[in-house]
Order: structure tokens, then C-alpha cells, then sequence
């Protein structure tokens, strides 16, 4: 029984297992590489396997990270199921369009610039997308969605369960119990990205009792986030100041589960007329198709959100909340003043968030606030840095606007929720994979969780392949 690590490995990006037991061939995850041009290089190369030849795959969640190659994958010949919950398939479904329409469009426009640039009918050969929306169709035609905590049996050598990971809408963490090739059981867990306790709409991370073998993320394995409150508190005051000097608060937003947390803590200030007076909008016809899936299935739902919807409060909808749907209304928001503007990508790497950040990063009084974690290599990352230049579509812009990372809005666990979640398992994971961490934090914590709980860890390299008994 072999375990390779085709992503996610001393990196945040790009998650992908491959378990091979001598009688199946499994991955769990097929995510997209983001970051640097170097590092989403590496989506474009071969997998280390037939896709053919894998019987199937498992989802955690719908982030791109975590799912983004999946088209790719059938695209190169995999016929096989795809497992994972109703809402992450829905969110998967907007996901993957989105991407193939994008990809579409930049090389549309990157063929544009190769032919006035003396390529046309030379033996340059033009970029393709990754993935068209034809593979996309294929691909959700394999989808089977199951709840969380049913055993399934799919054959005599592999059963599986869902549990909820609490980390967005539908995540789950993958409960494995397979044979190899002598007949012999092992069980594995694949934790996805595992939730921070406490938040507003999605219900806390559930807690795995045994496993011979673990498979965890550590991306914020070194560090405690801050308290929820005084989060909301340090969030008010932003908006507070803002609105005092006229000045815009511009949030880069993840589309999924980021966007509506955001929304839900905006609704309860704008309802409790604590903040009056100034438009929120959101950017993002990603994000507005997302929270309509959020809105499908409140049955997910922690007991916040859970009673607001009782009270007959919409919690993704507020007075002075408005949508922006078309090209021509986001354009109209160079005028804004004194708003809210929420928009994608969540890391800045592009979307109509990079306009906003271009209109309004070299004003000292505007706010830029990053609610989510920012990948080495993209431009939400270099501002976090606080570099004092950056690039933004070609053209230098002095950085000049105030910059906020509010850590209480994450929807990963810190190290504390982390190392509770795996104390769990007591004393049974015959070894510990440290994965979906920048490598000096996998390897910090790592080194904590052996010494603490006595248990064999290893941080995995890129592409390494592991024998297991």
C-alpha cells in the first residue's frame, strides 16, 4: 500500500493524495496550484498516474485549491465516481464554470497579444486552458453526493464516511477503510481543512476517535487567531473611521463561506443600526451565485444563523446591501465614497477586486481589510507584507492605503483547535501527515504535536511517495 503527495506538500496549494492499496487506486482531492507563475505552472503538468486507471476520487470541499484540477483529471481520462456533499458539488459547479469561462477569456486574450506580437502562423504553439466547460459538463455527470456520517460500503476492500469539517458550507473530512492486496485493514483519515471553532454559520468540526493513519492540515499550525470578538470589535472600528473620513473599506473576498460570514456580521451592525449610512457592496458574481447555495441549505447551519433564520432575518441580506452584478455597475463604483466593496479573488490574483485595489490603494485614508489567508507569491500577500510598491496589472502603485488582517474571520483552525482536533485520536495514527502548510510551519508543528503527544509525524515533500504496511 503506497501513499504519494501530489500537492498540498510543504505548501498551502494545490492539495492532492494519491493512495494506491495494490487493489484500488484513490485520490483524494485534485486541486489547483495558486501563487507565483512558477508555482501554477505545475497544474499543467502530467499527473504521475493514468487518469484512467483511477477508480475513484473524494472531495473535501469546494475551494479551488481543493478541487480545481477535477476537470483536468476527466479531461485525461477518469471515468470514474466522484464522492462528496450536496452543497460542495453545487458550490464545485460554480466553481468549475467560473474557471473554465476565465481560462477561456485569457487565452483569448493572451493569443491576442502573441499574433500582434509576430506569432501568428509560426510554429508557436498557443496556450490551452486547462479545462473547457465541455469538461466540466463530463465532469459533474461522475458526482455522487452522500450526507455526512453515512457508511458507505462501496466494495469488499473500501468503505467510507463523510464528517463535517466545519470549515465551509458542506466540507467534510474523509474517513477511509481499505484492504490491500493481502486482505489486510487499514483506516485513514483525510482531515480537508479543518474549521475554526465558534463561527457564525457553518457548525464546528467534528472530533475522529481512531485512524492508522492521518492525513492533516496545519496551514495555521504556528499561530493563535484572535478572538472572535475582539475581531468584531476591531471590524466595527474600521467601519466606524471609514465612514467618519468618507474614505472606502475594499475587501478582496473568497466567493465561498468568506463572503457570507462577512455578509451575516454586516447584517447583525447594520441591524442593530450600529453602522448607518453606508453602501456595502459586493462584487462578485461568484460570491452572489455562491450565497444562493448557501441559501438552498440552511440544514448545515450552526444555531446562530440557525435562530436568526426563525427570527425571519435574511442573514445574507441587509438595506444598504446591494449586489453588483454587471461589468457597467462595478465601473460606476470609481466613484464611491465613504462604501463597503467586497469583491474577488479572495488573494487579489485577479477578478474586480485588482480595479478596486487599483483605484483606491494609494489614498492614506482608504482601508484595505484581508480576511483570509494570502498565499506566498500573490499580490494580496505582497500588501499584507506591507510592500511598499506593488504591481497591479503591469502598472506600480504606491501602497499607501491602511491595511488590516483580521485573523478572527478565518475559517481554519489555529494551532490550538488543530492539536485539540488530533489529541482526539489518542494514542491509535500509526504516523501523522503534516500537509497544506507553508513548510516552516508544517515542520513547527510537526515537531510540537510529537512532542506533545508522542505521536510519529512526517512533513511530507512534494511528490513523495510513502510504503505503508
Amino acid at each position: 500500500m503506497e501513499l504519494q503527495f501530489l500537492g498540498g506538500a510543504r505548501t498551502v496549494t494545490g492539495s492532492c493524495f494519491y493512495l494506491n492499496t495494490g487493489k484500488l487506486k484513490i485520490l483524494v482531492e485534485c486541486g489547483a496550484f495558486q501563487g507565483s507563475s512558477e508555482i501554477e505552472k505545475l497544474n499543467y503538468e502530467d499527473f504521475p498516474f493514468e487518469a484512467s486507471e483511477i477508480d475513484y476520487l473524494f472531495l473535501t470541499h469546494a475551494h479551488y485549491d481543493h478541487i480545481g484540477r477535477t476537470p483536468l483529471l476527466v479531461k485525461r481520462g477518469f471515468k470514474g465516481k466522484i464522492f462528496c456533499t450536496t452543497p460542495t458539488k453545487e458550490l464545485a459547479r460554480i466553481i468549475f464554470f467560473d474557471s473554465a469561462r476565465l481560462q477561456k477569456e485569457d487565452r483569448a486574450r493572451s493569443n491576442r497579444k502573441q499574433n500582434k506580437g509576430g506569432w501568428e502562423g509560426s510554429e508557436y504553439e498557443k496556450d490551452e486552458p486547462l479545462f473547457t466547460e465541455e469538461d466540466v459538463e463530463n465532469t459533474l455527470k461522475l458526482f455522487e453526493t452522500y450526507p455526512y456520517s453515512e457508511s458507505v460500503t462501496l466494495n469488499e476492500d473500501l468503505e467510507f464516511r463523510l464528517r463535517d469539517a466545519g470549515h465551509i458550507l458542506g466540507s467534510s473530512m474523509v474517513e477511509l477503510w481499505v484492504k490491500n492486496e493481502n486482505g489486510r485493514a487499514r483506516k485513514f483519515v483525510f482531515s480537508g481543512d479543518i474549521g475554526q471553532l465558534g463561527q457564525r454559520i457553518i457548525r464546528d468540526p467534528e472530533y475522529i476517535r481512531e485512524a492508522d493513519y492521518v492525513c492533516m492540515e496545519a496551514t495555521y499550525g504556528n499561530r493563535l487567531h484572535k478572538n472572535k470578538d475582539e475581531t468584531m470589535v476591531e471590524f466595527l472600528a474600521i467601519l466606524k473611521e471609514a465612514k467618519r473620513t468618507q474614505a472606502n473599506v475594499i475587501i478582496p473576498t473568497f466567493a465561498i463561506e468568506r463572503t457570507q460570514e462577512l455578509i451575516y456580521e454586516l447584517n447583525l451592525f447594520y441591524g442593530k443600526k450600529i453602522i448607518k449610512g453606508m453602501p456595502v457592496y459586493l462584487d462578485s458574481p461568484m460570491a452572489i451565485e455562491a450565497t444562493k447555495v448557501f441559501r438552498k441549505f440552511p440544514e448545515f447551519y450552526d444555531e446562530d444563523a440557525t435562530r436568526l433564520i426563525e427570527k425571519g432575518d435574511d442573514p445574507f441580506d441587509f438595506e444598504e446591501f446591494e449586489a453588483i452584478q454587471n461589468v457597467e455597475a462595478s465601473k460606476r463604483l470609481v466613484s464611491a465614497k465613504g462604501a463597503v466593496i467586497m469583491a474577488g479573488s479572495g488573494m487579489c490574483t485577479g477578478g474586480r477586486v485588482v480595479h478596486h485595489l487599483a483605484n483606491n490603494i494609494e489614498n492614506p485614508n482608504n482601508h484595505i481589510i484581508f480576511a483570509g489567508y494570502q498565499v506566498r507569491g500573490t499580490l494580496g500577500r505582497r500588501i499584507v507584507d506591507k510592500e511598499p510598491i506593488v504591481q497591479i496589472k503591469g502598472k506600480d502603485y504606491e501602497s499607501r492605503a491602511q491595511i488590516h488582517t483580521l485573523g478572527g474571520f478565518s475559517a481554519h483552525g489555529d494551532e490550538r483547535d488543530l492539536r485539540y482536533w488530533l489529541r482526539n485520536f489518542g494514542k491509535t495514527p500509526r504516523k501523522v501527515f503534516v500537509c497544506h502548510a507553508d513548510e516552516d510551519v508544517g515542520i513547527a508543528f510537526s515537531e510540537k504535536i510529537q512532542m506533545e503527544l508522542g505521536l510519529e509525524t512526517k512533513v511530507p515533500n512534494y511528490k513523495e511517495l510513502v510504503k505503508l504496511d
